[in-house]
């Protein structure tokens, strides 16, 4: 049956000739491999620019032929959201913050007034940051408690390399005195706001140091507080609720240590809380005198505990019912507020310390797996209500606010969706797909309720490093689901919906366990008249996007098309070099091939690029970003050019960012296109056309 993408595809010849002469042979522990493209690594290669050149000249001819659907569905973007758009404010000290998008501008304001006045002041305004550069990422802002000491990191690349600013906030104008290169996303000041902790990261794009600027000092003379040599960790800065204590956490993905400083005056040598033990994770934080932790081991749920000080044994706090499982807790002056999960869905519990450990807990949230209750919290210690935010595919954002002494809900916000749009048309639900182990894979499903089924669906699927893909609302979305389509999530193994044991069950050895979930999932949809193979398209980014491209090797017929955004689809060849940023770190998530035979020969069995084949794939979008440090630019440019290589029948496109990385366009304006493209793309690739 002839699709209009593949009519639009033919309009974009001549299609990217794949480039020779570019083969390394690679050995591994124990495998020998030929990669054809390897060099493509090397972009002072003319081989490589002439490729990569004649990818965007394709992906530009493609574009062309979508621009008509590409730009109608930018304008319907733009018509549901209200402009200009806040959020609601947050109170800390004196004042409370909120931003503010304004029409026709690609970033967001930050803004402030002080509590009971109406006087709006401007804190941060990302549009005049930017202003000369094509990206813009902006690593956090803080501002000292003295209410005008502040610091930003600016990155201009996509690299993650940010150059930290700090200044003075006077009368809405930010007076820059300092600027440090080279830092990474963690910093905080000390409560006199006479000193700056920041993290630096190493060549692996790792935050391996820690820090101390006296403010008005030279970056050369800063204190060296810590180093992690340890190439598995993370180092992180913060303060604890109470603001007594300065923290350090060093983190690998199932360890965890933390050192505690003073927050302010000589602040001396971190003090180790509990040195760390292999496979044993905490996290803490400290109010009304009392540490409050969570930990586990050795992929044990987390429970919690209290101490009084580093040095007295841990006392158990509150025992979780055997059906929840902790992901986070927020400390107030009255309790703790714990985000959890129970069976596939979210939950907010409040235990109130006067009743600890006897009592069973208040729950805050409501009871329906297809809505996401999440855990904001509050910034003032003091402070004696929660906020938490709740939401769905169908449900737009909605910030409630909790009195925990009388527990009376209030609702402060909702996100705003403007235009010609009545929510009651839409359905969502979750339902469950038997894997191939008979266990019950959950799948969270949109359409409008107006629709026959079947219908053109999008699966989405992540499944790596415990992190749960909760149902959240996108205004966006509602122009595929006008259209007729029905929007899913696969919350496939490896992921954390479940826990830690549903992360467990699709990581190291087991890592294929999610891609058999995700398979369960589309026909799931496919055995309850949700669609069928015809209309069934996949996506999935980063991690996802390897999930995706192994999927697709195990049965590239199932489904109409595909989008791979940022995929890390060369697995096998990154894993197996240490000089690569992140690998080192990555090992506890998918093993290491270099030292173990056994995930040498399973990566090798699903590396999406080691495993193509030469036969027909559905229609394929793939997104990559020159500067991108987490998945580097010549794996998706890999995937496409031996693609084209062995299967010249299939429609594919690569999508170069230039100026990006990883987490892709920074400026709405691009956000807004980027999506319509992908959506143009997928509705070109469910349609039907007479040939002619």
């Amino acid at each position: 049956m002839p699709y209009l993408s593949q009519q639009l595809f033919a309009r974009a010849l001549p299609t990217p000739t794949p480039p020779r002469g570019l083969q390394r042979t690679l050995q591994g522990r124990s495998i020998l491999r030929e990669d054809p493209f390897y060099e493509l690594r090397n972009l002072d290669n003319p081989a490589t620019a002439a490729y990569l050149e004649q990818e965007r000249d394709f992906m530009d001819r493609l574009t062309g032929t979508l621009l008509t659907s590409r730009d109608e569905l930018v304008r319907e973007f733009r018509t549901r959201i209200p402009e200009p758009d806040e959020s609601y404010p947050m109170r800390r000290g004196a004042f409370e913050y909120f931003t503010r998008i304004e029409p026709d501008r690609d970033y967001p304001i930050h803004l402030r007034r002080r509590i009971g006045d109406t006087h709006i002041e401007t804190v941060l305004d990302e549009n005049a940051v930017a202003e000369g550069h094509d990206f813009l990422g902006i690593s956090g802002i803080a501002i000292a408690d003295d209410d005008h000491t502040i610091a930003y990191g600016v990155d201009f690349t996509g690299e993650e390399r940010y150059t930290l600013r700090i200044g003075q906030l006077t009368d809405g104008v930010i007076n820059v005195h300092e600027e440090i290169p080279g830092t990474s996303y963690g910093f905080v000041f000390t409560n006199d706001a006479t000193q700056l902790l920041y993290t630096r990261p190493d060549e692996a794009m790792r935050p391996d140091t820690v820090l101390l600027h006296p403010l008005g000092s030279r970056p050369a003379n800063d204190q060296l507080l810590m180093h992690e040599k340890d190439q598995r960790f993370y180092l992180d800065v913060g303060r604890t609720k109470d603001r007594e204590l300065l923290v350090i956490s060093s983190a690998s993905a199932i360890t965890s240590e933390y050192w505690l400083l003073p927050a302010s005056g000589d602040l001396g040598a971190p003090t180790c809380f509990r040195p760390r033990e292999q496979g044993l994770e905490y996290h803490l934080d400290h109010i009304n005198g009392t540490f409050y932790l969570m930990a586990a081991h050795e992929g044990e749920e987390y429970r919690l505990f209290s101490a009084q000080t580093p040095q007295t044994p841990w006392q158990p706090f509150f025992d979780l019912p055997v059906e929840d499982r902790l992901e986070s807790f927020e400390a107030t002056s009255l309790g703790l507020v714990l985000q959890l999960r129970s069976q596939d869905r979210t939950k907010l519990t409040y235990v109130a310390f006067d009743r600890a450990p006897e009592s069973a807990g208040i729950e805050l949230s409501v009871d329906d797996a297809a809505i996401t209750s999440i855990l904001l919290g509050n910034a003032d210690p003091t402070a004696t209500t929660i906020r938490i935010e709740e939401t769905s595919l169908g449900l737009p954002a909605t910030l409630h606010e909790i009195d925990l002494a009388s527990l009376e809900r209030t609702t402060l916000w909702q996100q705003r969706v403007v235009g010609d749009v009545d929510l009651a048309n839409y359905l969502t639900y979750r339902g469950y797909a038997p894997s191939d182990d008979g266990t019950q894979i959950p799948v969270t499903v949109i359409h409008r309720r107006d629709v026959m089924l079947p219908v053109p669906t999008l699966l989405y699927s992540y499944g790596a490093y415990g992190e749960p893909i909760d149902p959240s609302f996108s205004t966006m979305r509602l122009s595929l689901l006008d259209r007729g389509f029905a929007y899913a999530i696969a919350h496939v193994r490896g992921g954390g919906e479940l826990g830690r044991k549903w992360h467990d069950e699709g990581r190291l050895e087991r890592k294929t366990q999610g891609f058999h979930d995700l398979l369960a999932a589309s026909n799931w949809l496919i055995s309850r008249g949700v669609t069928d193979p015809n209309m069934l398209c996949l996506r999935g980014a980063s991690a996802g996007g390897l999930m995706v491209g192994a999927v697709l090797n195990l049965d590239p017929r199932r489904f109409r098309a595909a989008v791979l955004e940022v995929p890390f689809v060369d697995c096998l060849t990154t894993i197996s070099d240490p000089d690569l940023p992140l690998t080192i770190t990555e090992w506890e998530e998918w093993g290491n091939p270099t030292e173990s035979l056994a995930i040498e020969a399973l990566m090798a069995s699903y590396s999406p690029y080691d495993n193509l084949r030469a036969e027909p794939y559905p229609d394929l979008l793939v997104t990559t970003g020159l500067n991108d440090s987490r998945v580097s630019y010549w794996e998706p440019t890999k995937y496409v050019a031996k693609l084209r290589q062995l299967s010249p029948m299939t429609n594919v496109a690569l999508k170069v960012e230039e100026e990006a990385g990883h987490m892709g366009a920074s400026k709405r304006t691009e956000v807004y296109e980027n999506e319509a493209l992908v959506q143009a793309f997928l509705i070109a690739a469910c349609t039907n056309v007479e040939l002619t």
